[in-house]
């Protein structure tokens, strides 16, 4: 689970033609997302919708696909910030407007480990927020495109990304996501743990739609999670905010040699998207590490239990924020 030894379970010269396709990557813009994107790109997806806080990094990502030779011109910007409810639901909504079919959700984007903490504008742990909260209403606003793209053209996937540090919360009480100051110290511990906590969401979320789905009826429609290694990119920089520079700085050295890079984690990204295999395998609200190999979670993890506590949770958070009938309509907050 801690992603120290790389398994080789896919390779993404075996991803399938995505001719057609359409994919909604969250984070596409940064670190391994725009990996993802450019994998998508490579493999002739129709089109990417990215959705991300940062116009900036997404002119960046642009540079970076053009440096790759992919064809950035059938990818589209999003700005969204995943924390606010109102926004999630927002940029939710005009896409279900946009949309003729949803191949691929890959709910990749997600706040780091921050010191600061603040809480959302409906008062949440800002971390937990963006990380569960907002993956939660995107994702059920967007449900009804991938379930008749999954009816229509055979199969829809949900990918989401969680983390082994899930293995850091041993308890996740949901009164304290809303607590008004830290719960933890010093901060740097209590920034870890938070994170933790909304790893642990992330897991907990998609076993749940996984259930749900199948429930009622969309059996084609795989939703799993995925960690995705640990990855020296520039948003492994954040340890030096909480460890110091020189603490921050060797965490970071260490990984370029044991870690993974952002392609070993676009790969079971893509695998999780894409490969013929999660549908023959019946791959559902499973964890896997990289590349592309199921593993086993913290026993909190696995209770079901918890995992639909959650989910009534993030549900009454979001009728609070935006109404009654909330994933099919307009807003219309209490």
């Amino acid at each position: 689970m801690s992603g120290l030894r790389t398994y080789r379970n896919f390779d993404l010269k075996d991803t399938p033609p995505l001719t057609d396709k359409v994919a909604v990557v969250t984070g596409g813009n940064a670190g391994f997302g725009r990996e993802i994107v450019a994998q998508l790109l490579k493999h002739d997806i129709s089109k990417v919708y990215v959705l991300a806080r940062s116009p900036e990094k997404f002119q960046q990502a642009i540079d970076y696909w053009k440096e790759l030779q992919v064809p950035e011109d059938r990818v589209e910007f999003r700005k969204c910030d995943l924390s606010d409810i109102t926004v999630a639901k927002k940029v939710a909504d005009d896409l279900m407007q946009k949309l003729d079919r949803l191949d691929m959700l890959i709910n990749n984007a997600g706040s780091p480990p921050v010191k600061d903490y603040t809480l959302s504008p409906q008062g949440i742990e800002t971390i937990f927020a963006a990380n569960v909260v907002g993956v939660f209403v995107l994702t059920n606003v967007l449900l009804p495109k991938l379930e008749s793209t999954a009816e229509k053209h055979g199969n829809s996937r949900i990918v989401v990304t969680s983390s082994s540090l899930h293995m850091g919360c041993q308890e996740l009480d949901l009164d304290l996501t809303m607590s008004p100051t830290p719960i933890k110290s010093p901060a740097a511990l209590d920034s870890c743990w938070r994170y933790a906590r909304s790893k642990l969401g992330n897991i907990l979320f998609t076993r749940e739609l996984a259930r749900r789905l199948d429930k009622r009826g969309s059996a084609k429609v795989y939703a799993n999670c995925f960690f995705p290694g640990n990855i020296p990119t520039e948003a492994m920089d954040v340890w030096k905010d909480l460890f110091g520079s020189l603490g921050g700085t060797a965490l970071k050295e260490l990984f370029q040699i044991i870690g993974q890079s952002p392609i070993d984690a676009a790969a079971t990204a893509i695998y999780l998207a894409a490969s013929p295999e999660v549908e023959s395998k019946d791959q559902k609200g499973k964890y896997f590490i990289p590349i592309a190999t199921e593993d086993g979670t913290s026993k909190l993890a696995e209770d079901k239990d918890l995992a639909r506590n959650l989910w009534y949770w993030c549900d009454d958070k979001a009728t609070k924020a935006l109404g009654k009938g909330w994933p099919d309509g307009p807003s219309t907050p209490n």
